[in-house]
């Protein structure tokens, strides 16, 4: 069996190293990207099963990229789930209606996440 591939596109190192054990753990292969272009290049470069956006980074913010790809026919189909610590209602509205497929609040409990990821990849 193939392993699921999940693009983890976050500024941030810690949380593509802590994603990337948990995960990996679960039998996942993560590839990370932490600015825009390069997550584009990792979506042309192998199409993942899931992605994992963060919303607040300093070029491009994670609710331009969910719109780029929920309004591109090559990546609409692409689940995603955004992680983030932005916790305001508006923001969850704003993600949902953009696309996104679940949402979660950084801090986060593993098990909530590989639960998610699980099911995300598997529909």
């Amino acid at each position: 069996m193939d392993k699921k591939k999940v693009l983890v596109i976050d500024d941030e190192p810690a949380m593509h190293r802590l994603l990337k054990v948990i995960l990996e753990d679960e039998g996942f292969q993560i590839v990370g990207a932490e600015e825009h272009d390069k997550a584009q290049q990792s979506i042309i470069g192998g199409r993942p099963d899931l992605i994992i956006l963060d919303i607040m980074m300093p070029e491009v913010n994670g609710f331009d990229i969910l719109k780029m790809l929920k309004e591109d026919e090559d990546t609409r189909q692409i689940p995603v789930l955004v992680l983030t610590v932005r916790n305001l209602k508006a923001d969850i509205d704003k993600a949902m209606s953009l696309g996104a497929n679940h949402y979660m609040t950084k801090p986060f409990e593993p098990a909530e996440l590989i639960a998610a990821v699980k099911e995300l990849v598997s529909n």
